[in-house]
């Protein structure tokens, strides 16, 4: 078989094999330069070795594609198989070949297969084949020139229909997304981290516009669904947001900037329930644009305005109150920034206001730390249950760690008991409080033979008196289940006990203790077989 007559068949394979997206991850590997080594052998095989988060092993059988393996544990046909298959292509037909293999695969077309000059002229892009010839060839891309609107303009006109497509799955956005990323690759990194930015916005927005098809049965396992597919664009936007660098943009760039940030507003102010935390994307692009003052005090009276301006009902308050707070802190004003975040729901914002405590609690900023914390706990006491009360724990415990001089921690996670049980017994056995710890099982009802016995064997070779009141009451109350397995278990715990009383030297108590148990419980015959079995008594 010919090195084009492999091709073709692996291609017809790969293809009905593999779902777009590992198509997609496959082309990607390629791109980044993952494939290590390719080779075809005289059995109508293609072999490659790829990096992943290891080094694996593939190979390809043309003829038997079912028979085809890859060392790495996703078990079945993969993306490093796709990452195999374009490296080869490239070797031998060459890069665009590659490409434009790649955007048949996905059911698109190139530009420069229906404008060849644009293969000289600018960046290929990838058009939705069911497009009229005419229609693409009137929407030219604005090109490293042109301004944020010129460009959403264009992407609504290009790919504004896509959300169509994505009924029960956001695939079909992935493709638009890798080709118009794909049209800044060249572009200097100010810009093209914009332009990216940019492309992910729309895609999320295309989101946004595909859940609402969906009906209100299968809503939520649909948003779960697509938040699932979404979260890596996120998670990038969120990294090209962190590497802005405001003060060394240009008019330009600051505009563009503008608008993003704009863009994310919008949909954050909508009361309309919707997929995406936009508000959090918001909040992402004032932190890294509060270094321009001007900039700053112009967001925040922009922000004050819009809650002077709507009417209650009209506006979403929760997203004003939460942004506001954000802003006041990001600038310092610790004092307006908590009275803003008083005005929404706690549960809707608390997830903004812990990482600001531990920030403070970083620079060592202890006043506000106490101010801040004191806030938190009169919004976790009015709410207090197991799941809610996890973070502000988390402080506490950190907080308590820093500053041990200061009563006010323990005093929080006490008052939240038996809600705060397991971090506080945690927190307690890691700082060393034994006599504290103990003395929390004891109040909590949890018995001698519930705790893990590493813990015991900690808290006994350090002050094992601590454990000899619930060694007692783990006895008694063993004994009064009046049943014979209670009564093994007492025994057990009787050892236990012995062995704490002899490390302590004072075995004359340990006897005494013995001789009152025996006494009290004669008449459980049961019981007292059970100490003879075990040896307690003889």
């Amino acid at each position: 078989m010919s090195e084009h007559n492999l091709l073709d068949v692996l291609k017809e394979r790969i293809e009905t094999e593999l779902p777009a997206v590992l198509v997609k991850r496959g082309y990607e590997y390629y791109q980044e330069g993952r494939v290590q080594s390719t080779q075809t052998t005289m059995h109508r095989t293609l072999t490659g070795v790829v990096r992943g988060s290891d080094l694996y092993a593939v190979v390809m059988d043309a003829d038997h594609f079912r028979y085809s393996t890859c060392t790495c544990p996703f078990g079945g046909f993969c993306k490093h198989m796709a990452a195999v298959f374009f490296q080869y292509f490239s070797e031998t037909r060459g890069r665009e070949a590659a490409e434009r293999v790649y955007f048949r695969m996905l059911g698109l077309t190139m530009a420069s297969e229906i404008w060849p000059s644009a293969a000289r002229s600018a960046p290929q892009e990838a058009i939705a084949p069911e497009q009229p010839a005419d229609a693409r060839q009137q929407r030219r891309a604005p090109g490293e020139g042109g301004t944020a609107e010129e460009w959403m303009d264009w992407m609504e006109a290009e790919y504004g229909q896509t959300w169509l497509k994505c009924r029960h799955s956001l695939h079909a956005l992935q493709p638009v997304l890798s080709a118009l990323k794909g049209l800044s690759r060249d572009w200097e990194k100010p810009m093209q981290r914009l332009h990216w930015s940019t492309s992910i916005l729309f895609v999320l927005e295309q989101s946004e516009r595909a859940i609402t098809t969906v009906d209100s049965f299968s809503r939520y396992y649909h948003e779960m669904s697509f938040i699932r597919m979404a979260e890596p664009w996120i998670e990038h936007l969120q990294t090209l947001i962190g590497e802005l660098e405001p003060q060394h943009m240009s008019e330009e760039q600051l505009a563009w900037s503008g608008v993003l940030i704009g863009l994310a507003k919008r949909r954050a102010l909508h009361r309309d329930r919707q997929l995406f935390e936009w508000g959090f994307l918001y909040l992402a692009f004032c932190e890294r644009f509060s270094e321009l003052r001007d900039w700053f005090h112009n967001e925040k009276m922009s922000l004050l305005s819009e809650l002077a301006s709507h009417p209650d009902g009209e506006l979403n308050e929760e997203f004003v109150y939460s942004s506001l707070g954000m802003l006041y802190f990001f600038e310092g004003d610790d004092a307006r920034s908590i009275q803003y975040f008083a005005q929404g729901p706690f549960e809707k914002i608390q997830k903004l206001i812990y990482p600001c405590v531990a920030q403070r609690m970083e620079l060592g900023e202890w006043a506000w730390t106490e101010r801040w914390m004191s806030f938190l706990y009169e919004r976790v006491y009015a709410n207090r249950s197991a799941r809610s009360i996890g973070p502000f724990m988390a402080l506490c415990r950190r907080a308590d760690e820093d500053r041990p001089d200061l009563p006010i921690w323990n005093t929080y996670m006490t008052e939240l008991l038996p809600y705060s049980y397991t971090e506080l017994s945690e927190h307690w056995l890691s700082v060393k409080r034994y006599e504290d710890w103990a003395d929390l099982q004891l109040f909590v009802g949890v018995k001698a033979e519930e705790l893990n016995a590493p813990e015991l064997r900690e808290v006994a070779k350090a002050v094992p008196q601590a454990l000899l009141p619930l060694y007692h009451q783990s006895i008694e109350a063993a004994i009064a289940t009046r049943n014979r397995q209670g009564y093994r278990v007492a025994v057990k715990q009787l050892k236990k006990l012995e062995k704490l009383y002899k490390g302590m030297k004072d075995t004359g108590k340990w006897d005494t203790y013995l001789a009152e148990l025996v006494n009290k419980t004669q008449r459980l015959r049961a019981l007292q077989e059970e100490l003879w079995k075990g040896k307690i008594v003889t």
